[in-house]
């Protein structure tokens, strides 16, 4: 991350086995600097690509974790 750039940090606000409690609302919510991230990425099929790869990465990620969550109950 370069200087110019700033780092957001979003809340959590849900269950904390659930992937959607980190779709939480950023801590310095800025309309028109998410509409402008978004339309990026929109806009850049690579840049899509890469979002989409690391999202579906977590997804998995989090479905191990409750599945060996599950597993440890079920013992």
């Amino acid at each position: 991350m370069d200087s110019n750039q700033q780092q957001n940090f979003f809340t959590f606000d849900g269950d904390v086995g659930g992937a959607a409690g980190y779709a939480g609302v950023s801590v310095t919510s800025n309309a028109s600097k998410a509409a402008k991230t978004a339309s990026k990425y929109l806009n850049d099929s690579l840049l899509l690509n890469e979002l989409t790869e690391r999202v579906y990465k977590l997804l998995l990620e989090d479905l191990r974790s409750q599945r060996e969550r599950l597993g440890n109950y079920n013992s």
